[in-house]
C-alpha cells in the first residue's frame, strides 16, 4: 500500500485493518491481507512488495493456527533464569508447605501494568512450578490466542508442568472438570487502569466469578500477592472515569514507562516478592447462590488482606495499606 498511500498512512492502515479483522475472524483477516497486499503489489509493479505481501499473508495465516510451535525446554530454562535475574530480588515465599497438587486455584494480585510479578515468580517461576506441580495459567484471550509473537512463547512453554490458556468461562470449566490447578489475575485490566506508582491496589469488589467456579467444582483457593509490582512502572494519572469506562469495553488505558532508555521494560531495581497464602477450603456446591458466592468472596477478601498485612513488613513496606476497589 506504500506506493498509493505513503509510508505513514500505509502502516497505519495495515495495522488498523489487521487489528480489527483479527478480532472478528482470523481466516477473514488472512483473506483480506492477501487480497489487499497482493493487489497493491500488482499495482506497484515491483518485486519487493510481492515479498512483503507474501510475508504478511503467511504471518496472518499462522496466527490463525491453534499451535504455532512445539514445546521447547531450552527456551523454558532460559526464561526461568532470565526473569528471576532481571530484578534486584525475585522470590517466592509464604505458605508453600500447605500447597496440594490438583484442584487448587491461585488468585494472583495485583495485575500492575504488565503483570511482572505474575510472569516472573508464578508463570516462569521455577520454584512455583516445583511446589505447585502441574498448573495452567489463565490470561487474556486476545493475548493467548491472537497475538502471534506471544503465541510463539506461550506454545513453547507447554509441557508436563502445564501451559497457558485463555480466561473464557468455558476454558476455566473444562479445566476444573479435570481437576487441573490454575492461576490467574482476577483484577485483570481494571487493575491495570487503576495502577498508580507506589500504591497497593487490587480490583476485587466486583470480581466474584472465580469464587463461584471454585465453589462449583470444590477447589482450594489460595490468595497470592506480589510486593514490588506497584513500583515496576511510572504512570500518568487523570481522566479516571473515562479510562474506567473504556476499561469496561475491554480497552485498557494506561500511559506508562519503566526504564528511561526503554519505557516498555519494567524498572529493574525492584524487589519482586510473591507470597502464597494458606488455602481457603471451599465446599463443593453444584449451583452456588449469589448469597453463597458473596459469603465466600468476603472470606477470600479477608484472607487476602490478612496475607498482605502479615508479610508487608517482611517486604519492606510496614506502613503499606491495601486498597480494594
Amino acid at each position: 500500500m506504500q506506493p498509493h498511500l505513503g509510508w505513514t498512512c500505509a502502516v497505519l492502515t495495515a495495522v488498523g485493518m489487521f487489528a480489527i479483522l483479527v478480532q472478528v475472524d482470523q481466516r477473514l483477516a488472512a483473506g483480506a491481507v492477501f487480497l489487499v497486499s497482493f493487489s497493491s503489489s500488482l499495482a506497484a509493479q515491483k518485486i519487493w512488495p510481492f515479498f512483503l505481501a507474501a510475508v504478511a499473508t503467511w504471518l496472518t495465516s499462522l496466527n490463525g493456527r491453534n499451535r504455532v510451535c512445539s514445546p521447547n525446554q531450552e527456551l523454558l530454562d532460559f526464561q526461568y533464569s532470565g526473569y528471576s535475574s532481571y530484578h534486584k530480588r525475585c522470590e517466592l515465599h509464604g505458605a508453600l508447605d500447605s500447597i496440594q497438587h490438583h484442584r487448587s486455584f491461585y488468585a494472583c494480585h495485583p495485575h500492575g501494568v504488565l503483570s511482572i510479578g505474575f510472569i516472573s515468580n508464578v508463570c516462569w517461576g521455577r520454584k512455583f512450578h516445583e511446589v505447585v506441580g502441574r498448573c495452567f495459567f489463565l490470561i487474556d484471550p486476545t493475548l493467548r490466542d491472537k497475538g502471534l509473537l506471544a503465541k510463539l512463547f506461550l506454545d513453547a512453554f507447554e509441557g508436563q508442568h502445564g501451559g497457558f490458556r485463555n480466561t473464557r468461562t468455558n476454558t476455566m470449566q473444562e479445566l476444573m472438570q479435570k481437576g487441573e490447578s490454575m492461576a490467574m489475575i482476577p483484577g485483570a485490566y481494571q487493575e491495570a487502569t487503576a495502577f498508580s506508582y507506589g500504591r497497593e491496589r487490587v480490583a476485587l469488589s466486583k470480581r466474584k466469578g472465580f469464587v463461584k467456579y471454585c465453589l462449583k467444582y470444590g477447589y482450594r483457593l489460595h490468595p497470592v500477592y506480589t510486593f514490588g509490582e506497584s513500583e515496576t512502572y511510572y504512570t500518568m494519572g487523570g481522566f479516571e472515569q473515562l479510562r474506567f469506562w473504556l476499561n469496561r469495553k475491554g480497552i485498557p488505558t494506561v500511559a506508562f514507562w519503566g526504564l528511561p532508555w526503554c519505557p516498555l521494560l519494567p524498572r529493574s531495581n525492584v524487589e519482586m516478592l510473591t507470597f502464597v497464602g494458606p488455602a481457603l477450603e471451599l465446599p463443593q456446591i453444584s449451583d452456588p447462590t449469589p448469597e453463597e458466592v458473596d459469603k465466600w468472596h468476603a472470606k477470600y477478601t479477608d484472607a487476602l488482606v490478612t496475607l498482605f498485612n502479615k508479610h508487608k513488613a517482611e517486604a519492606g513496606k510496614p506502613t503499606a495499606v491495601l486498597e480494594i476497589l
